[in-house]
């Protein structure tokens, strides 16, 4: 089930009156498409802002699905063709709801002097068009939304790069001519009208920016990033996270997404990967503090009678394939296969692409915790889920987190050589996003199982010793790769780019039938190339982004 994409800004500021004596220019305006005059700054603001947090949401499970982070059912080539509902959801949304919201309030905000509005809309546009070209590749902008081309053609991915790189300097260039009584201050749902957060956030996507361009411009990159921790006035402490806080409210489309799926429906819709679940437990020989905030158990045990395993894990006798075996010597344990059997304790999801009939264990698979869907705290219930359980859907799409800047610091200092110590960054990626994601229990002290300062560094400490074991900048960005997969969980957006950026995390595991083509970027879909001629669809999943230079076929 996907969220139906509301036109809150309509009902939060436009009443219609549709008159008797509507003449036939009238039925040719679009309600969807107003004209300038009748926008408000802050209904404008507002609703671009939601319209963002739908759009990750989109985009966060395409990429999610790619990289392990969520389930996919299917072959890459079967799950990412044209028809995807993700992939149509950003696309619309992106060109309907933000970019010509935006396109349509620009010249607004200019004249009236509110320049505040205009920087913050500039970075959210700015996030929008990177992530298009990340997931895309050439994508329209230049002659989209102009007004007069309804079939515009594609611009260069890295021309659009450097669009999205503007919008972040002229957004900077915006906060510093501020009207201090025309700020958005309420009406800006991510930070409150706080320019020094808005100004961190851009500088953080600089810093993205850099990053992704390295392989094609790795001298500008090193430029780039060296100026920006000179700066030093980017995201860096928890309070400065860019995330969309979700389930203020009992409107159920104000929750999270991933809790309406599965707590709202009464029983479980989607499964949880269990290569996720290996990560946070077998991997290592030590379980990761997160893990019962991300993952909850609705069972403590699998069934022992092989009848019913047939029947709910169809998979559970059958060869495990060769493929399964771990990829590189960092890792010795085997990649799991089926279930976590060898726990016994109710890890129950499915694998990479498995495409077999759905049984029926809706009430016995593991579903989402508290983070980032808002849900329970897995503190051995054991017990079914229902509406109004954990933290009733409240809670986050973790778009930008302080811990992600810290290890894109790690990478930046591993590859470009900056003055980061990559190891450093590594612990500080780690124990920034251990200490959020705990931080997402209002109430821990009722609970048995909630890790203590002890477990925490434990588990830091064990990440530390396998950075040290490893030779070479690969294996360390192994490591590194690995934490930050963990720690973006609620976030496919930045493990798709870094899965293409760097080819890890290693030892992923691989699709269930080991055939397909991994996705180096996402075919345009339906809702654009059907609909304009002068978009040509791909050839395949195999065409590579402007900035991804890495061989065919390095990633499975």
């Amino acid at each position: 089930m996907k969220k139906i994409n509301i036109k809150i800004f309509w009902a939060l500021s436009l009443i219609l009156f549709i008159s008797c004596e509507t003449t036939e220019l009238d039925l040719l305006v679009d309600p969807n498409l107003p004209s300038a005059e009748s926008l408000d700054p802050d209904t404008n603001l507002n609703f671009v802002a939601y319209s963002l947090s739908e759009f990750f949401e989109e985009a966060t499970e395409a990429g999610g699905e790619a990289v392990r982070l969520e389930y996919m059912f299917d072959t890459y080539q079967v799950n990412f063709n044209n028809a995807n509902v993700n992939l149509s959801g950003m696309w619309t949304i992106a060109y309907t709801d933000i970019l010509n919201e935006i396109s349509k309030i620009e010249p607004t905000l200019i004249e009236t002097g509110r320049v505040q509005h205009l920087g913050i809309l500039k970075i959210m546009r700015a996030y929008t068009l990177m992530t298009l070209v990340d997931y895309f590749g050439d994508v329209p902008y230049s002659d989209a939304l102009n007004g007069g081309d309804n079939f515009p053609t594609v611009d260069a991915g890295s021309d659009v790069y450097t669009q999205a790189f503007n919008d972040l300097n002229d957004a900077l260039v915006d906060f510093s001519n501020i009207d201090d009584d025309l700020t958005p201050d309420a009406s800006d749902l991510f930070y409150g009208g706080d320019v020094s957060k808005w100004t961190r956030l851009a500088n953080s996507l600089k810093l993205k920016y850099h990053l992704s361009r390295r392989l094609v411009d790795e001298a500008g990159a090193t430029a780039g990033i060296a100026a920006i921790l000179m700066e030093d006035n980017f995201i860096s402490d928890s309070s400065d996270d860019f995330f969309w806080q979700a389930g203020t409210s009992n409107n159920p489309q104000s929750k999270h997404q991933y809790y309406v799926e599965e707590y709202e429906a009464a029983n479980t819709g989607e499964y949880i990967p269990n290569y996720l679940a290996w990560a946070l437990t077998e991997e290592k020989g030590i379980d990761d503090p997160r893990l019962r905030y991300y993952i909850y158990r609705q069972v403590s045990a699998f069934p022992s009678d092989p009848a019913v395993l047939n029947n709910e894990i169809d998979c559970w006798n059958d060869p495990r394939p060769d493929t399964y075996a771990p990829i590189d010597a960092i890792s010795a344990v085997p990649l799991p296969f089926c279930s976590l059997f060898d726990r016994g304790d109710g890890y129950w999801g499915r694998d990479h692409s498995e495409n077999d009939g759905i049984p029926p264990d809706n009430d016995k698979r593991m579903t989402f915790g508290t983070y980032p869907a808002g849900g329970i705290f897995d503190d051995g219930q054991a017990s079914g889920i229902d509406a109004g359980d954990g933290l009733n859907g409240a809670g986050i799409w973790p778009i930008m987190m302080n811990s992600f800047v810290y290890f894109m610091r790690a990478e930046a200092a591993i590859y470009l050589g900056t003055t980061d110590d990559p190891r450093a960054m590594l612990e500080e990626g780690v124990r920034n996003s251990i200490s959020t994601v705990m931080g997402t229990l209002p109430n821990p002290g009722s609970f048995d199982n909630v890790p203590d300062s002890g477990d925490v560094d434990d588990y830091v400490a064990e990440v530390l010793s396998l950075y040290d074991a490893a030779t070479g900048p690969d294996e360390r960005m192994a490591v590194i790769a690995k934490e930050y997969w963990i720690a973006m969980y609620g976030n496919g957006v930045e493990g798709y780019n870094l899965y293409r950026r760097t080819g890890t995390p290693i030892n992923l595991q691989p699709t269930y039938l080991g055939t397909g083509e991994f996705p180096r970027s996402f075919l345009y879909p339906s809702v654009s190339v059907d609909r304009n001629p002068n978009i040509n669809q791909k050839p395949g999943l195999g065409v590579q982004v402007f900035w991804d230079n890495n061989p065919a076929g390095f990633i499975q």
